[in-house]
């Protein structure tokens, strides 16, 4: 009989060992992985063992270290860093990775991730090795650092062309008002959110001022191009802080509306002229499609047909700045908002009931909109930017695009490797899969 050595499978042990086998099995993940990030910044600072680099800092052997994870104690050998001095002299070097790891901020996105999974307290809890009050004690904590961050950025460096605003409605009484930028560059950036009761415009309101005390300068150069649903009171608030904005009504929503008001038979030709409306360029392409669709809508349903004409002015905002038709899929509707609502509903979706007299929504909402940003990716006509810029009023305005430099980038030189090497953050995330369950922290 052969006799076989090693870490025993969990299909072989029995229910007592599985979560002595399990825990064995993750501390070997968790080291591996401190030690290649420890590894990848001493490379990054001394270049490889077998080629030293001419930099000021050098290998100077390696120590053992405790650290404290999820998991238990890891003592894990560490390699050393020393630096030279101007005057001669050398001194240690702290590795980023290594500080970060000492921190317990990693046990607390490890909370984060698995109940933004929809794992309850208790389930992390057991999975983790500690108490429920204590997972919900880091969730909160973690929770409420993510949101200061989010709200502690400074706006005033951004460049901001466009605007985004839509609610999303975590329950019956509660409402969030979201605001997305679009800048030069055609960089989507998530800026903050407002609670009400409703999506009304002092609500909305707040949500601007807020915006304008944390530094945001839209509209100062140049007019602002601001994208709504149709909502009366976002654009109440649109005229309040920024008279001059150029407010483009949302097509799909228009679309919406007109084919709720005609025959199902008669939809198929408002989708078609729908979609000529928001394939042509410019001004006069865009009142002839317009006038298309009008003709078409009075002779089958006169309500819908002055419907239409009011909205006249929101429908053909963009058309009338003359700008590229390659910006349309983007500024002819509010799907890249709607994208963020829609992926912030798969993260708070999860709580049954929320108390208003804490913090927890802002906090859930806070997370879900990081997390939501995470996919984020330039708009499509980014390259265009530049002509949208200049058609809201500001001169000299060349976009400028990562894309459409043909020149190939240059290697970074070992100053410019140092100084990325210092700004490396380390960060290690492990996802848990746990059938999902309502939870109310």
């Amino acid at each position: 009989m052969t006799n076989h050595t090693g870490t025993q499978a969990p299909a072989q042990a029995g229910i007592e060992d599985f979560n002595g086998i399990f825990q064995e099995q993750l501390r070997g993940i968790v080291r591996e992985g401190l030690l290649a990030m420890f590894e990848q910044e001493v490379t990054a600072l001394c270049g490889d063992s077998y080629r030293p680099s001419s930099s000021v800092y050098r290998r100077a052997g390696s120590e053992m270290v405790t650290l404290q994870t999820t998991s238990g104690k890891e003592r894990i050998s560490k390699r050393r860093v020393r630096e030279m001095l101007p005057n001669g002299l050398e001194r240690e070097v702290r590795l980023n990775s290594y500080s970060e790891a000492k921190r317990r901020r990693g046990m607390f996105d490890e909370v984060l991730e698995a109940i933004c999974y929809g794992a309850s307290g208790s389930g992390v809890g057991k999975m983790l090795g500690m108490s429920a009050s204590t997972v919900c004690e880091g969730w909160k904590a973690r929770s409420k650092e993510l949101l200061d961050e989010f709200r502690g950025r400074d706006l005033s460096n951004l460049d901001v062309i466009a605007l985004m605003v839509d609610g999303v409605f975590p329950g019956k009484d509660s409402c969030v008002v979201v605001a997305l930028a679009i800048d030069a560059d055609g960089n989507k950036h998530l800026l903050d959110f407002e609670e009400g009761a409703s999506e009304n415009e002092e609500v909305v309101k707040g949500l601007f001022a807020r915006l304008k005390e944390r530094g945001l300068k839209a509209g100062v150069a140049r007019k602002l191009l601001v994208v709504r649903d149709g909502s009366e009171a976002i654009a109440k608030a649109v005229r309040h802080f920024w008279p001059d904005a150029v407010q483009q009504e949302c097509l799909v929503h228009v679309e919406r509306g007109l084919c709720g008001k005609l025959s199902w038979k008669h939809r198929g030709e408002v989708v078609k002229r729908m979609n000529r409306l928001r394939s042509v360029q410019g001004l006069e392409a865009g009142e002839e499609a317009f006038g298309e669709l009008l003709d078409f809508v009075r002779e089958k349903n006169l309500s819908a047909a002055e419907c239409l004409e009011r909205w006249r002015g929101g429908i053909l905002a963009l058309h009338e700045l003359n700008v590229p038709s390659t910006l349309n899929v983007t500024f002819l509707s509010t799907n890249h908002i709607e994208n963020v609502i829609r992926n912030t509903r798969g993260t708070i979706g999860r709580v049954c009931r929320w108390n208003p007299k804490t913090d927890q929504l802002s906090r859930w909402m806070g997370v879900a909109l990081l997390r939501a940003q995470e996919g984020f990716r330039r708009i499509r006509g980014h390259k265009e930017m530049g002509a949208l810029a200049a058609a809201l009023g500001r001169s000299s305005c060349a976009a400028s695009s990562l894309r459409s430099s043909s020149a190939t980038p240059a290697r970074p030189s070992a100053g410019d490797r140092l100084e990325l090497a210092a700004e490396q953050v380390f960060s290690y995330r492990i996802s848990i899969n746990q059938p999902a369950e309502i939870l109310t922290i």
